[in-house]
């Protein structure tokens, strides 16, 4: 039974439930920006611990002098080459969502994708910032499809991350990487292949009406069957994991190793993937353990590796402080998601929802 007014008093203030593509927006942007307290304590944990532990293990004195003799012409020629490599994978998502409907320039695509990377440095993870680049892309319309295009933009781009780390495996033999690291990447990326190219035929389960089904169906139509879009985002996404293996070589240099490029195609890909996953804040402490281990692999001094780890997430950064700037430029206010009204079945329904209810009636829809 619903409330019913009290004597006197106003009638209870009745709340609209705003829409996202059918879903309650509001509730859903919230959660995907807040995520829970205690997966946040967990990472936090994680990120402690193995900062702990590195900086114990590794000499000190080693680290600040290494940190301090760092080469600022090749570091800001990496920082160059990642900024290169970010406009790379803009376009890239830009091609996904003009295929959905988003017919933004190239320039606009770039510049909500860099708002997202500063927007990434607070987050928990790529999360916030991908839903950043949603809402600036959308503005109001079909926000959920502009989100499917960030999400399918992340997943390709992993997809090809993968397989990049898994063909350098494979390719160099010769660094004598344990079989289960190959073996993780081939089927990590296997999962994320079958994924794609069941949901489509998954869909096919559900009513002929549902919205599930017709967004798979029509909206997200070319993700699945434009071939030519899919080998332009294949290319372009292989393209930007190389530039970011090129980062990998000369950020090397600026800390004062010579790593060969064959073990930069190695190291890049199955860093970049265990920083990717929910372990840490962003992925602090797990970025210097794995440049620790890896690095250590082919004798590179235990300072040198952790400074490689630290100039990678300075780089990363400064790029979001770029990102940042930008943001500022665009007015440092993000896009609203604009609710949908429902429109009154007929007339009667509009008359009675402005017509006042008098203080101890019933209301008709109770």
């Amino acid at each position: 039974m619903k409330d019913v007014p009290v004597d006197g008093a106003p009638p209870p203030a009745r709340h609209c439930k705003s829409r996202l593509d059918g879903e309650n927006s509001p509730v859903l942007w919230r959660r995907l920006l807040e995520g829970g307290r205690a997966r946040w304590l967990l990472r936090v944990a994680v990120s402690i611990g193995i900062v702990t532990y590195i900086l114990v293990d590794v000499d000190t004195e080693d680290l600040v002098r290494t940190l301090a003799s760092v080469r600022p012409a090749p570091l800001a020629g990496a920082l160059a080459l990642y900024l290169a490599g970010q406009a790379l994978s803009a376009y890239k998502w830009s091609l996904l969502g003009r295929s959905v409907g988003y017919a933004r320039p190239v320039g606009e695509y770039t510049r909500f994708y860099f708002i997202g990377m500063f927007f990434n440095l607070f987050a928990p993870s790529t999360i916030g910032g991908d839903v950043v680049r949603a809402l600036y892309l959308a503005e109001g319309d079909r926000p959920g499809l502009a989100l499917n295009s960030v999400v399918f933009d992340r997943v390709s781009g992993l997809a090809l991350l993968m397989a990049l780390g898994a063909a350098a495996l494979i390719a160099f033999p010769q660094y004598a990487f344990p079989w289960p690291l190959t073996a993780s990447l081939v089927a990590g990326d296997l999962v994320i292949v079958l994924g794609w190219w069941m949901c489509p035929r998954l869909v096919r389960l559900l009513p002929v009406g549902n919205r599930l089904r017709r967004q798979v169906e029509t909206e997200l139509g070319p993700f699945w069957r434009d071939r030519v879009l899919l080998a332009r985002v294949a290319v372009a996404s292989l393209a930007f994991h190389l530039t970011q293996v090129g980062v990998q070589y000369v950020l090397a240099r600026a800390a004062g190793v010579a790593l060969p490029f064959s073990y930069c195609l190695v190291l890049h890909p199955v860093i970049s993937v265990m920083t990717a996953l929910p372990l840490s804040v962003a992925g602090i402490g797990v970025r210097e353990g794995g440049y620790l281990y890896f690095l250590g692999r082919i004798n590179v001094d235990d300072s040198i590796a952790v400074t490689l780890g630290l100039l990678w997430f300075a780089v990363m950064v400064m790029a979001g402080l770029a990102g940042g700037a930008l943001f500022l430029a665009s007015g440092a206010a993000l896009p609203r998601v604009h609710p949908r009204t429902a429109a009154p079945a007929d007339g009667s329904a509009a008359l009675r929802a402005a017509t006042p209810i008098p203080p101890g009636a019933v209301s008709p829809s109770a």
